[in-house]
């Protein structure tokens, strides 16, 4: 039987992480906390095949949690969750041995994507042809917000990522529609302006070339869609931060 243990300090999320596991998978067992200490005891005690562990949490964070558990001899395959959208916060991860990087709020089909390369396809539970092609439709939607986040500053088109994960582009465009609530030009913008937009009020650079840098080559461009998003010009944006 395999173990998961699941610490995360918001209630709502800990309880939806592990009812969607348990609903979904056979053969395993299911602890949770609130916080890296009590996690690490737990990592420590009872030798968990999979843990899914917040980044942010009070006491101790999930990434020193998995640290110490990695320097005692833990085998455990680890995934990080966070509410933040942060290449240092993949790249840190990546550095304590963690293959696996889930955004909130937690995807279901991500989610068990995740732990099924975690423990193998044989957790899940036998089921019906129509939820398991549902399952693996949801995982190639996952790839491709991942494989979105990655490449989000260069000229990648809807069929691109259609074909990075193996689909016709007209049906993926449905997909993806009504997994993410929004068509994949719109997420794609989405992403870039929000990118942007933290640019712009943490760091100096011009416009110019944080157009640039979320993938626009005409900073006019840029302008127009940035001012559509949030009502402001880029350089009035930065004032108001």
């Amino acid at each position: 039987m395999k173990k998961i243990l699941v610490c995360e300090d918001e209630v709502l999320i800990r309880r939806g992480v592990c009812k969607i596991i348990a609903d979904a998978c056979r053969d395993v067992q299911i602890r949770e906390c609130s916080d890296g200490q009590e996690g690490y005891r737990i990592l420590t005690m009872w030798e968990p095949h999979a843990v899914i562990a917040d980044i942010r949490m009070p006491v101790m964070d999930g990434l020193t949690m998995i640290e110490k558990a990695r320097a005692g001899g833990s085998e455990a395959g680890f995934a990080v969750l966070s509410a933040y959208r942060d290449f240092e916060y993949a790249r840190t991860a990546i550095r304590c041995g963690v293959k696996e990087y889930l955004v909130k709020p937690v995807n279901r089909f991500e989610l068990l994507d995740c732990l099924a390369r975690l423990l193998g396809e044989e957790i899940l539970k036998n089921a019906e042809p129509e939820a398991k092609k549902e399952q693996e439709e949801g995982g190639s939607i996952g790839r491709a917000l991942r494989y979105i986040e990655n490449h989000f500053y260069q000229n990648i088109s809807l069929e691109e990522v259609s074909r990075q994960v193996g689909m016709n582009t007209a049906y993926f465009s449905t997909l993806f529609k009504k997994q993410t609530g929004k068509k994949y030009i719109e997420y794609l913008t989405d992403l870039r302006m929000e990118k942007a937009r933290r640019l712009l009020r943490n760091t100096d650079l011009k416009v110019s070339a944080v157009a640039e840098m979320v993938g626009y080559s005409s900073t006019k461009h840029f302008a127009r869609i940035y001012k559509e998003k949030y009502g402001v010009t880029p350089n009035s944006g930065r004032e108001n931060a």
